[in-house]
Formats: C-alpha cells, sequence, structure tokens
C-alpha cells in the first residue's frame, strides 16, 4: 500500500482529505482533477489556493470569465473590476459595462466594438513570477496525472517544488498572446530536449482566447522553429 506523499511537499504526516484541481474549478474545470493523497491539505488550502486565485485574477482571463458567464465555486459569475470599466453578466444573457469615459469603447459597429480596459496592478516581474508559479503548479501537476505520482516525485522536479512552494527565487519567461480558439480549455504539452540531450517539457495553457506558453525546468524563452512566436509577448522576469 502506498504511503500518501504530496508531490509539493512530499509530506506523509500531512493530512489528505481534498482532490486536487490541476488548473482552478473557477476557470469551468470539472475533469482535469488529481485524486485524495497526492496533495496534502496543507499545500491545497495555503500556497496552491493563493496560486489559483493569482490565475483567475489576471485580467484577460478574469474579463473572459465575466463575459462568458464562467461561474466561480459559489456558482456566481465574477464581476470585472478595472480601472475604467466595470463589466458584469449576472444572468449570463446580458452583458453591463459601466465605462469612466466614452473613450474606453470605440470602433463601435453593428457587430462589435472595440474594449480598452486598464488592469488594476501593474505587470511587473513580481507578479509575474506568481502568475508563472501558478502555471508551473498546473504543469507539475499534469506531469501527475500524465505519468503518475512516483515520476512527480523524482528529484528531477525539485527545484521547481521549491518555485512552486515560495522558497526560492528564479527567473523565467511567460509567452502570452490572443490567438487561442474560444471554445478550448486546458493545458497541452510535449516534450523537447536542450542542447545537452536533456529532456524538459514545454506547456501551451489555452483559455478561450488567451495562450500562455511556458516551461517549468528549464525556462529559456524557445527558438522559433518550436513556437510561432508572431503575435505573442515575450514577458521575462
Amino acid at each position: 500500500m502506498r504511503v500518501n506523499t504530496c508531490i509539493f511537499c512530499k509530506s506523509t504526516n500531512n493530512l489528505f482529505f481534498s482532490v486536487e484541481h490541476i488548473f482552478p474549478e473557477s476557470l469551468g474545470n470539472k475533469e482535469k482533477i488529481l485524486p485524495k493523497g497526492v496533495v496534502c491539505d496543507t499545500c491545497n488550502n495555503e500556497t496552491l489556493s493563493r496560486l489559483d486565485q493569482a490565475l483567475v485574477e489576471f485580467e484577460p482571463i478574469q474579463f473572459l470569465r465575466t463575459i462568458n458567464g464562467i461561474e466561480s465555486k459559489r456558482g456566481k459569475v465574477p464581476t470585472s473590476s478595472f480601472n475604467n470599466i466595470k463589466i458584469e453578466n449576472p444572468t449570463k444573457s446580458h452583458i453591463s459595462i459601466n465605462s469612466k469615459s466614452k473613450k474606453n469603447i470605440s470602433n463601435q459597429t453593428a457587430t462589435g466594438f472595440q474594449l480598452n480596459f486598464r488592469g488594476n496592478k501593474n505587470l511587473d516581474d513580481a507578479r509575474l513570477k506568481l502568475i508563472a508559479r501558478s502555471l508551473y503548479k498546473i504543469g507539475l501537476e499534469l506531469v501527475c496525472l500524465d505519468h503518475g505520482v512516483s515520476f512527480a516525485l523524482s528529484e528531477r522536479f525539485d527545484e521547481i517544488r521549491d518555485v512552486i512552494l515560495g522558497k526560492k527565487d528564479f527567473r523565467g519567461y511567460l509567452i502570452i498572446g490572443s490567438n487561442g480558439k474560444p471554445d478550448k480549455v486546458g493545458v497541452t504539452y510535449r516534450s523537447l530536449v536542450d542542447t545537452e540531450m536533456k529532456e524538459f517539457f514545454m506547456f501551451d495553457f489555452n483559455y478561450m482566447f488567451i495562450r500562455i506558453i511556458f516551461d517549468m525546468e528549464k525556462r529559456l524563452i524557445p527558438l522559433e522553429n518550436n513556437f510561432k512566436l508572431e503575435g505573442f509577448t515575450v514577458s521575462k522576469f
């Protein structure tokens, strides 16, 4: 019988009463779930919960949750309150936009308009790292789901465990774009090798129109022949 071991803190003494959603339930995830016994309640309810919250509050994702009527775990569609615009969709059928200036809504036609909103928080190094850690958490859990607990617990991922839990500073990047598919939600990844023939995983996070490409091990920006980066913003931190 396998002893419960948390894939993040590697504790065997903590409680393991909860399942773990690989990407936040508030983003509509009902299927990608790790069973009880894989992530301890301490990690799940504390650090990982804060990382999930950072991801769902990332302005492009928050905006898409509102206009598409994606309910929170409490069953409510979130309100997107930005510096210059407030967007609500409580009934999932009527989007209300309260703008502080007419300049925030432009290029209006019979089929749509351009909406310009400013986020509430600066996308500085500290916040990029927080969002990155939330994505690395998703990456490690997805690897665990596909390859098993023993693989996820290997020494290969010890450094990234410390990064995810906030025990170690790090440098890296996020490649953020808006060419995702409106009906696509989830994470895919593939195995690559670096110049030293060392394997690492490259992840592609999709949330409707938003795509974020990242890796949690090598953390060096990929070459153009691995990913077409046209239309993406490369954010280094």
